[in-house]
């Protein structure tokens, strides 16, 4: 009775111990949940010191070892669970996982072998355990046992991501590129989250040249971790490779606003990015960190010397330009690019010549090439050498219809090269392509002037005024021109009849002052208008235009002329 009476006692006392136990194990398990396996570890020792029998506690400290890297202490444990409970599969499924991240490959693949035999019958192999016993097999190159294995247990369990991973991966050995990518999206979409199986479907595309779909993934990547410098660079090096510079240059920014010491090879693709993707202003500062490491990098330097130019620095980068000729063959941007600086510090002279150099490259856009044919030629007018300023005009006008500026400007050179005809068929024509554009019909005029043609100008400048209509602000000049040339038509008609004569000057007056109404320091308008007065006898009137006309203009010799013969007429009157 007594015996009975202490067996009973043992087996309460021992229930009472591990019931006071249990809150250890919860708050060992809480912290694993949480990560914190190092503290998890004292709990669960505490826990057995009362229950050194519970396979519970055991594969409890074979998870914190396994979580902390222990891999001999959790491997321990893990033995422990299996001898105390050996249909316990989890206890089979941690200890094949440890023997194989231990690389005893061996010892992984008795386990789970054991493990399957130790199911209760009637029971489906545990998957887990598939999931460690494909794995062990992957690692050890059995590619076809991994793979039934894999299958196996996506048979059993249609949503456990693992299987298919594995099965990518044997498919990847396999060289069966199509079959990988398919497990691998399988797997991400039942668990999105996976950046190493992300990382896999990546390195698929990449090998079979999917770039599109690789950068896609990449992305996938960041949009989960955004700090990952890995996933970040690749992404950055297929959008170099694609030559999409911009998307290569955002993809790039992020990392190089953090990192300070990036590789030198990634340093090189993102100033080459910056750099064609005309985002001088960044790639200037990143060739001046690039220049300390490659003094004679052609792409630094030049990126430099554009930098600079961009700053408006334009003095610096002639002198980077310089030394880029130096290392480097100038190619016709870079041409352009100087003659820009040229023109800036009014270096004409060497701005054309460079000018002409980009200008052998006839590959350029039309854009490029109408800008310097346009600039060549303004520099040629400057110095009064017609012929070559004619030329550039008539090369752009071939390339670039739109360039009706130029087609004044070319017919100001004819006009200059006493080519009347020729001016004036360039001008027809670039009323013909703008019949809005007030100066075709002003020069067109001043050509039938230069001819003695009075009328067919005059009619010129009547279209002119009528084209500007309420546009006065932006053609004033055209404005003030069209009207004092238009006077001079009517000035230079013969009227023999008294009266006719009067209003001849009168109305010449009248559309004299119009052209002062749009630009009143004009000499010759003056001087017109002291004419037309003079030989209306309206002496004082006269007078007082001709001193308006020298003070424009003091060496005009016809209103000193005049004034002089009016005052000394009043003198003797």
């Amino acid at each position: 009775m007594k015996r009975k009476i202490s067996l009973t006692l043992i087996f309460i006392l021992a229930i009472s111990c591990t019931l006071l136990s249990q809150p250890q194990l919860d708050k060992a398990k809480e912290l694993l949940k949480e990560k914190r396996a190092q503290e998890a570890v004292p709990f669960c020792y505490s826990f057995l010191q009362n229950n050194s029998r519970d396979e519970n506690g055991w594969l409890l400290l074979a998870q914190a070892y396994l979580q902390i890297g222990m891999l001999d202490s959790a491997e321990y444990a893990a033995k422990r669970v299996v001898q105390l409970e050996d249909e316990m599969m989890e206890g089979y499924t941690i200890l094949a996982r440890i023997q194989r991240m231990q690389k005893n490959f061996k010892g992984a693949y008795e386990t789970a072998r054991a493990g399957f035999k130790a199911r209760p019958k009637g029971q489906p192999k545990n998957v887990p355990l598939l999931i460690e016993y494909a794995l062990t097999l992957l690692a050890t190159d059995s590619i076809d046992g991994a793979q039934v294995a894999a299958s196996e247990a996506k048979e059993l369990d249609p949503a456990i991501s693992a299987a298919y991973e594995i099965l990518g991966d044997t498919y990847v050995k396999q060289k069966v590129a199509p079959m990988a990518i398919m497990n691998y999206e399988k797997s991400l979409e039942l668990d999105t989250a996976q950046l190493v199986v992300l990382y896999k479907l990546a390195e698929v595309y990449k090998k079979e040249r999917q770039y599109t779909q690789a950068a896609q993934v990449y992305s996938r990547i960041l949009n989960l971790d955004s700090n990952n410098d890995s996933a970040r660079l690749e992404l950055g090096r297929l959008f170099y490779r694609a030559k999409q510079w911009v998307k290569c240059v955002q993809t790039f920014k992020e990392y190089f606003a953090r990192e300070k010491n990036p590789p030198k090879d990634i340093q090189a693709m993102y100033l080459e990015a910056l750099f064609v993707s005309k985002q001088y202003k960044d790639a200037f500062g990143v060739a001046q960190e690039y220049l300390k490491v490659e003094p004679n990098s052609a792409l630094a330097n030049r990126a430099y010397a554009y930098g600079l130019l961009n700053d408006k620095n334009y003095a610096k980068a002639v002198d980077a330009f310089k030394k880029l000729a130096t290392i480097d063959t100038m190619d016709s941007d870079d041409y352009r690019w100087l003659g820009s600086a040229h023109k800036q510090l009014k270096q004409d002279s060497l701005a054309v010549k460079a000018f002409e150099e980009s200008l052998k490259d006839t590959t350029q856009t039309i854009q490029a090439r109408s800008y310097m044919l346009g600039e060549t030629g303004t520099v040629w007018m400057k110095y009064k050498e017609w012929e070559k300023a004619a030329d550039s005009f008539r090369k752009r006008i071939q390339i670039d219809t739109s360039a009706v500026g130029s087609a004044i400007n070319l017919a100001l050179c004819l006009i200059q090269l006493e080519k009347y005809e020729d001016a004036i068929a360039v001008l027809k024509n670039a009323i013909n392509q703008n019949p809005k554009y007030a100066p075709a019909y002003v020069n067109l005029g001043f050509c039938y002037y230069q001819m003695k043609d009075y009328e067919s100008g005059k009619k010129q400048f009547e279209l002119a005024i009528k084209v500007i209509d309420t546009a006065e602000v932006k053609y004033r000049i055209e404005l003030a021109d069209s009207y004092r040339m238009i006077a001079i038509a009517n000035m230079m008609l013969k009227e023999t009849d008294p009266e006719k004569s009067r209003k001849k000057w009168e109305d010449a007056i009248v559309t004299l002052k119009k052209s002062l109404k749009f630009k009143d320091d004009m000499a010759q308008t003056h001087l017109l208008i002291g004419q037309c007065n003079q030989n209306l006898n309206k002496i004082d009137e006269a007078i007082k235009e001709y001193k308006r006309t020298l003070e424009l203009d003091p060496k005009n010799k016809e209103a000193k002329k005049y004034l002089e013969d009016l005052l000394k007429l009043k003198e003797n009157q």
